[in-house]
């Protein structure tokens, strides 16, 4: 049995084939085929961008990484909100006292916390990352390095928030279920 091998570069393309001379021969001539026929049509309905196989990238172009766009309605961390009163002086609970009654295992249950106590219990309305990150602060808890993305995963894995807007992050009513019959007490513990 004779092997034949063929090795068509044209700038990093390659098309390799080996095996009988008859397959490489085909494997060939297809090939050539597909030089001398015209570009496919483009596919309807598709962007021009999409069609297109992104060219190879040349040794002499570094990547440069994307930048994000911060969130609107602060940064991506949150900054204080001063005007918040979040020590019961207005008659509802206070925060603190709220927060404690519940044995919390992870940030996803202190986003849920935080935005249902601002929505529910101190019926605000246009809950901002900024909210929350006055929450973490006024109950004396390290906020997350990425409070935002710890709003969209308790958003995405849990189900529990709608972020879908940044300046109004509401409870779902997942949410409320959990918070309200599920989620444990510290007195459930004795």
């Amino acid at each position: 049995m004779d092997k034949t091998k063929i090795r068509i570069d044209l700038v990093q393309g390659i098309i390799e084939a080996e095996g009988d001379s008859a397959f490489v021969k085909s494997v060939y001539d297809d090939f050539k085929d597909r030089l001398n026929s015209p570009p496919p049509k483009p596919m309807q309905g598709v962007k021009k961008e999409e069609q297109e196989a992104p060219a190879a990238p040349t040794p002499s172009k570094k990547a440069t990484p994307a930048r994000k766009k911060k969130a609107s309605g602060g940064s991506a961390s949150g900054k204080m909100v001063n005007d918040l009163d979040l020590s019961g002086a207005g008659g509802a609970e206070r925060l603190k006292d709220f927060f404690s009654q519940y044995k919390i295992s992870s940030n996803y249950e202190r986003n849920l916390i935080f935005v249902y106590y601002l929505q529910h219990r101190l019926n605000i309305q246009g809950i901002t990352i900024d909210h929350v990150f006055t929450c973490y602060r006024d109950v004396g808890v390290k906020v997350p390095s990425a409070l935002q993305q710890s709003l969209w995963d308790t958003s995405k894995h849990k189900g529990w928030l709608d972020t879908s807007n940044g300046e109004n992050i509401t409870t779902t009513v997942p949410g409320m279920n959990h918070l309200e019959h599920d989620l444990k007490k510290q007195e459930d513990e004795q």
